[in-house]
C-alpha cells in the first residue's frame, strides 16, 4: 500500500491510493490518470456570482478549487458546475484580478484547469428619493451619485420609465393625478450587476386656482378698455375672451389686461385662470357695453379764487360739429339743494373741433397763471363768458358742489357731481363729491380732476355716492399743467 499527498491551491488534500499487482509489489505503470475539463469565467464583477461550467471529470476521487480570494472548496461529490461570489475587500479583489485553479485528485497525478479573472468593481448608487408631491407640481431627485454603471434608470410608478444620463445628479416628474406611487432609480453594471434606489412618493391633490379681477362694464370702439386688479394663485396659465372673437393667452403674473372693440354691442368677457391638471379652472366673467365715442369731459378745474376751466375732447375719429353741443351748470345752496329746478347758467358751443382735439372753456377771470397755461397748450379755447347764457352769468362759476351737465341735442352725455336729485330738489352735498383728502378737502373742491386714461365717453347719471376717483385722477389745487392736452 502506497500513500500520496497532493497540496493543491494552499489546501493539503491527502488521498489514498491503493495499488495492487503480481510479484510482490504495485506497478506505478498500471495507475491511470484523472481528466478535467471546464469553462472558467473571465471576467466578473465584485458582488455578482459567477459560475464554473461545464466540469467533466474522469479518473477522479476529489475535486477542489482555489478561486484566488482566500476561498477554497473541495465538494463531496464531483459537480457539473460551481458558483462563487467575490467581496469587493477581497486583496485580489481590489488588485482587480484573481486566478482560479480548479484540480481533479485521482490515483495518478492531478489534472488541473488554471485561469484569471478580472473583477470589476460593483455599481453604487446613492440618490435623495421625495416622499411628498402635488399632482401638477414637478418633484425632484437630487443628490444622485452613480459609479460603476453603464445605464441608469428610473420608473416613476406611474407608467413612465425614463433612461437618463448615469451622469445625471437629479431628476424631475411631474405626477398628472394624486395617489401613492413608487419610485424605482437602478444603475445596471457588468456582468449583470447593479444598484438600485427604491421609495414611496404620496401625491396629493392640487389646489384650485383662484382668480380675482374688475372687469370694465363699458367702453367706446376704438379706446381700449382694462381689466384690472388681476390677482391669481395657484394657477398655470391665464387666458381671456373678449367676447368679439378675440382670445389672448397672458402671463400668469399679469395684473392688468387691455382690449380694444373695433364695433358696437354688448359683449362678455371670459377671464379663465388655469391650474394644474386635477384642478377646477377659476373663471370670472362679465358683461361690457360698447358704444359709439362721444365728447366728454375730459378735465375739470376747481381752483382758487376764480380759477375754474373745463376741457372737452373729441374722442372721435371725425371732426364734431360743436353747435349741437352744450354746457349747463346747476347752482348748490350752501345747504345742498339745488338753487332751481332748472340750470342756473348754460353756455351752448359753436364750431367745431377736430378729432382727438380739446376745447377749453375758462372763467375770463382766471388767473394769468392758468390763461398762460391754456395758450401755451395751443388747444382751442373759449374765455367763458363771451358766450351768451341765460342770465348773463357763467358756466364756469361753479363751486365744489355744484353740478356741471355735458349734453348733446338737448340730452345730458356726461356730467360731474350728483345729477339724481336735481329735478326734485332734494338736498345733496353741502361741500363736494369723494372722500375728503388729508386736509379734510372734498375731491371737487380746491382740486383738479383729470379724466383717468382710457375712458372714451360720459357718464349722464351720477348719484350722491359718486367717487371721483373711479374714472379721475386727482391734484392739488391750481394744477394746470397739461389743461388743453388730453
Amino acid at each position: 500500500m502506497k500513500t500520496f499527498n497532493f497540496w493543491m491551491a494552499g489546501a493539503a488534500l491527502a488521498v489514498l491510493a491503493t495499488l495492487s499487482g503480481c510479484g510482490g509489489g504495485g506497478d506505478s505503470s498500471s495507475q491511470v490518470s484523472p481528466t478535467l475539463s471546464a469553462t472558467l469565467p473571465t471576467t466578473a464583477t465584485a458582488g455578482v456570482a459567477v459560475t464554473i461550467s461545464g466540469i467533466t471529470a474522469t479518473n477522479t476521487s476529489a475535486l477542489t478549487v482555489d478561486w484566488g480570494d482566500g476561498t477554497q472548496e473541495a465538494p463531496a461529490t464531483i459537480p457539473t458546475s460551481l458558483t462563487h461570489t467575490y467581496a469587493a475587500t477581497a486583496t485580489c479583489v481590489k488588485a482587480g484580478s484573481c486566478s482560479i485553479d480548479l484540480a481533479a485528485l485521482g490515483s495518478g497525478t492531478p489534472a488541473e484547469v488554471k485561469g484569471t479573472v478580472v473583477i470589476s468593481p460593483a455599481p453604487t448608487l446613492t440618490a435623495t428619493l421625495p416622499t411628498i408631491g402635488t399632482a401638477g407640481a414637478a418633484i425632484t431627485v437630487s443628490d444622485i451619485a452613480a459609479a460603476n454603471g453603464t445605464a441608469l434608470s428610473v420608473d416613476w410608478g406611474d407608467g413612465t420609465k425614463e433612461a437618463p444620463a448615469t451622469s445625471s445628479t437629479s431628476l424631475t416628474h411631474t405626477y398628472a393625478a394624486a395617489g401613492s406611487y413608487t419610485i424605482d432609480l437602478v444603475l445596471t453594471g457588468a456582468n449583470g450587476s447593479s444598484a438600485e434606489k427604491k421609495g414611496s412618493i404620496t401625491i396629493n391633490s392640487a389646489a384650485d386656482p383662484a382668480l380675482a379681477a374688475t372687469l370694465p362694464t363699458s367702453g367706446v370702439t376704438g379706446t381700449a378698455v382694462s381689466v384690472t386688479g388681476i390677482t391669481t394663485s395657484n394657477g398655470t396659465a391665464l387666458s381671456v375672451n373678449w367676447g368679439d372673437g378675440t382670445t389672448e393667452v397672458a402671463d400668469v403674473s399679469a395684473t392688468s389686461l387691455t382690449h380694444t372693440y373695433a364695433a358696437t354691442g354688448t359683449f362678455t368677457i371670459t377671464l379663465t385662470l388655469d391650474g394644474p391638471p386635477t384642478s377646477t379652472p377659476s373663471v370670472k366673467t362679465g358683461s361690457i357695453t360698447i358704444n359709439t365715442p362721444e365728447l366728454f369731459f375730459s378735465e375739470y378745474v376747481e381752483g382758487s379764487s376764480s380759477n375754474k376751466a373745463l376741457e372737452i375732447y373729441n374722442p372721435t375719429s371725425s371732426t364734431v360739429d360743436l353747435s349741437l353741443y352744450s354746457v349747463q351748470m346747476w347752482s348748490r345752496s350752501a345747504s345742498g339743494v339745488p338753487v332751481a329746478s332748472t340750470a342756473s347758467q348754460t353756455l351752448t358751443l359753436t364750431g367745431t373741433l377736430a378729432p382727438g382735439k380739446t376745447l377749453v372753456i375758462y372763467n375770463a377771470s382766471s388767473s394769468a397763471t392758468l390763461t398762460s397755461a391754456v395758450a401755451a397748450s395751443g388747444t382751442q379755447t373759449q374765455a367763458d363768458g363771451t358766450y351768451a347764457s341765460t342770465n348773463g352769468h357763467q358756466v364756469t362759476s361753479f363751486n365744489g358742489n355744484d353740478t356741471v351737465f355735458l349734453l348733446k341735442s338737448g340730452t345730458v352725455i356726461d356730467a360731474i357731481g350728483a345729477t339724481t336729485d336735481l329735478a326734485s330738489g332734494a338736498t345733496g352735498p353741502t361741500s363736494g363729491w369723494g372722500a375728503a383728502d388729508a386736509s379734510g378737502t372734498m375731491l371737487t373742491v380746491d382740486h383738479t380732476l383729470r379724466r383717468k386714461a382710457g375712458i372714451g365717453r360720459g357718464t349722464p347719471s351720477l348719484d350722491e355716492t359718486w367717487d371721483p376717483t373711479v374714472q379721475w385722477d386727482v391734484y392739488v389745487k391750481d394744477t394746470f399743467t397739461g389743461l388743453g392736452a388730453r
